[in-house]
Parts: structure tokens; C-alpha cells; sequence
């Protein structure tokens, strides 16, 4: 309710510059509490798009999440942890330029128990509203990479079934050929990206999907 407040307020010049005005003369941790709450709250997400484009048809990796009763099958990743401390508390740490990197090897990690390698970034998804989990915003970043050492020992392990996830977050995990992953129940968003921003992004891909 703040937020669409807010909003109308900024649709409106006079208004608008008469807000700054008074907003200018408020005590500095008012105004981070007021625009905490006049904010949207958003979710950083650092996703991991596995995906082995050396075999015909392409193959992504997708995991179950156990705690998804809609949606529960989408790509391995979790949320930027929130730095120490209160946000109202002045502090001096410094995140590191790769923060984002570092959430997806940690998620990747404790989730499957691997480690990934060739990260690079292909798109970041502001996503308003999630069917699955409606709530605070989202702030999707999809990361290419690569299991460390290469597909085959994965690959090997899925076919055998010796992979076993390494949180109990994660039910199954599957290799799927790119054409095949609209018969899993896919969370929306990435749902949507594999759909419509992988064939976009990678030419590679794009061709397997209009010959799949």
C-alpha cells in the first residue's frame, strides 16, 4: 500500500518536489525506516543454468525441490544471504565483486554436493509476481556453468543412479533434453527462461530446439 503511495506521489511534479522538500529534514535513520517501508522488498536469486550443448539434443539439469508442492521441478540455485548486522547500524563490509558467483557455487554445493565451474552470466529476470511462491519480488540472476571436470562423470553417475542430492531440499536430479523438459512440472520462472530466454541467448540452442 506504501509503495502504490508512493508511486502516486511521484506521478505528481508539485507534489513530488513538496515530499523532497520535508523528506530532506527528517533525521537520517527516519528515513531509512520510512523508505523501508515505502520500498518493494526483493529476493536476489542466483540461478544455475547446467546445460551441455555437446550432445544433440542439449540437456539442462533440473532438480526436484522437495518443499514445492506446484512447480517442484526447476533449475539448482538459491538467495543472496543477507550481509551481518542491522541495515539501520553503520558497518564497513565491503561484499566482494563476484557476491553473486559465490551464492551460486555455495547453493550448487549444499544442494548436490558438486562443484561448478565456467560461470557467466546469460540474463538477469525481475520477476513482480510467482504463482508458486507469490511475495516479495524477485531479482533473478541466470548463470551458465558447467559441473567441475565436465558432463561425463555427472552423466554417469545420473545413468547409474549413484548421485544422491546432498540437501534434503532436493529430491531428484535429472539431465533432460532441452524439447523434453515441458513434461516436468517446472517452477514458472524458470519455466520461462528455458522456454523463452535460453533459445534466445544461445544461437546453439535455439537451432536444437526448432530442429526438437
Amino acid at each position: 500500500m506504501l509503495s502504490g503511495l508512493a508511486r502516486w506521489i511521484e506521478r505528481r511534479p508539485g507534489l513530488h518536489r513538496r515530499v523532497l522538500g520535508i523528506w530532506k529534514m527528517f533525521p537520517p535513520r527516519l528515513a531509512g525506516l520510512l523508505k523501508g517501508q515505502l520500498a518493494r522488498n526483493w529476493i536476489v536469486g542466483a540461478v544455475a543454468v547446467i546445460v551441455d550443448d555437446d550432445v544433440d539434443p542439449p540437456e539442462v539439469l533440473l532438480v526436484e525441490h522437495s518443499y514445492r508442492s506446484r512447480g517442484a521441478w526447476g533449475l539448482p540455485g538459491g538467495s543472496l544471504e543477507s550481509v551481518p548486522g542491522r541495515p539501520t547500524d553503520p558497518h564497513t563490509q565491503v561484499l566482494p565483486d563476484d557476491v553473486l558467483e559465490q551464492t551460486l557455487r555455495r547453493e550448487v554445493r549444499e544442494e548436490l554436493g558438486i562443484g561448478i565451474e565456467g560461470i557467466s552470466l546469460l540474463r538477469v529476470d525481475a520477476v513482480p509476481y510467482v504463482a508458486e511462491e507469490p511475495g516479495p519480488y524477485r531479482l533473478d540472476f541466470y548463470f551458465r556453468c558447467r559441473p567441475k571436470g565436465g558432463f561425463a562423470g555427472l552423466r554417469a553417475a545420473l545413468a547409474a543412479g549413484e548421485f544422491t542430492p546432498a540437501s534434503p531440499e532436493i529430491r531428484d536430479a535429472r539431465l533432460v533434453p532441452l524439447p523434453e523438459t515441458g513434461g516436468f512440472d517446472l517452477f514458472s520462472t524458470d519455466e520461462r527462461f528455458l522456454r523463452q530466454d535460453l533459445p534466445r541467448l544461445m544461437p546453439e540452442i535455439r537451432r536444437s530446439s526448432r530442429a526438437g
